[in-house]
Order: C-alpha cells, then structure tokens, then sequence
C-alpha cells in the first residue's frame, strides 16, 4: 500500500509541474502578445501621427511573434490541438491507434530534441551578433527558440509516458479521493 502511495504523490509531483509548466508558457506567451502590441500601437502613433518612425518595434514584434508561437507549441501538445491528418488512424482498430499515437510522439520528441540541438548550436555560435535594430545580441531571441524546442521536446517525451502507462491526471486525483475515503 505504501508503493502505490508514493506512486501517487510522484505523479502529483509530476502533474504538479506540467501544469505550473503550462502556466508559465501561457503566461510568457500573453506577456510578449501584450509587447507585440504595444510596441506596435507606438509604430502606428510614431509613423503617422508624429512623422517619425522608429527603428525597433517590427523586430521586436517579429522576434516575440516567433517566440510566442514556439513556446506554446508545448501546450498545443499537451492538449492534442496541432492540427493532424487522422482519417487513417481514426478508422483503424484501437488495438493499432495506441502505438500510432505513442509512435507519433516519439516522433515528435525526436524532432523537437534535435531541433533544439541544433538551436543551441546556433545559439552559442552567434550569440554576441547584435540585431540590426534592437541591437541586442541575437542570441537572447536564439536562445528562446532553443528552449521553447527543449519544452516541446519534454512535454512530448512526458505525453508518450503517459499514452504508454494510461496515466492521466483526473485518474490519479480519483484514485487520490478513493484512498482518502477508504481511511
């Protein structure tokens, strides 16, 4: 009985930090739509209300419109909304459907591991190249990619377990409930 309470409180923990995960992605990602428009609505003010455009708001709003997307392709996979061709799998038997959708995550893992290798390695091969208009160095946004890439990475390894052990989070809380009415 303690194995399986333990057990338990481990995948708490693991589901605990998924969901703080995805807090923060969602979080980052409005943080910088909220950037992206301002410093758009100042482009619009400065260009035509003052004659006098500035330089960095459409990198700025390029560099975060990336980033934003890329974070949230965590979340988009933990919720199952890429979109995906499934008029194949959905018509086969659900014998086949389980390893197709543990393949496909495996797949994903793979893409999205070696994707943010080879970010890194860019990353750290051109860190301190200033951007034409921001100058910052163009490493700070390379280095966002990498680690929304590494996320994704992550997120897809942990939806492969849990598509392999049919572990999911209102199961665990209902066996949780379950144990606590049985003392």
């Amino acid at each position: 009985m303690k194995n399986s309470g333990s057990g338990h409180t481990l995948l708490r923990a693991y589901f605990s930090f998924t969901d703080v995960l995805e807090k923060i992605i969602e979080w980052l990602s409005a943080v910088a739509f909220f950037i992206i428009l301002v410093s758009t609505l100042l482009q619009v003010f400065f260009r035509y209300v003052l004659n006098a455009p500035l330089l960095w708001p459409e990198e700025a709003a390029r560099y975060l419109g990336i980033f934003m997307v890329l974070i949230v392709t965590s979340n988009a996979l933990k919720r199952n909304a890429h979109i995906g061709v499934d008029i194949l799998s959905s018509k086969l038997p659900a014998f086949f459907q389980k390893p197709l959708k543990v393949f496909a995550y495996m797949v994903s893992t793979g893409v999205m591991g070696f994707m943010g290798i080879h970010a890194l390695d860019l990353t750290q091969r051109n860190f301190f190249i200033p951007t034409p208009a921001l100058r910052i160095p163009i490493g700070i946004p390379y280095t966002a990619m990498t680690v929304a890439f590494f996320v994704a990475a992550f997120t897809a390894l942990c939806m492969t377990i849990e598509t392999v052990f049919n572990i999911k989070q209102d199961k665990v809380a209902a066996k949780e409930t379950d144990v606590e009415e049985a003392k």
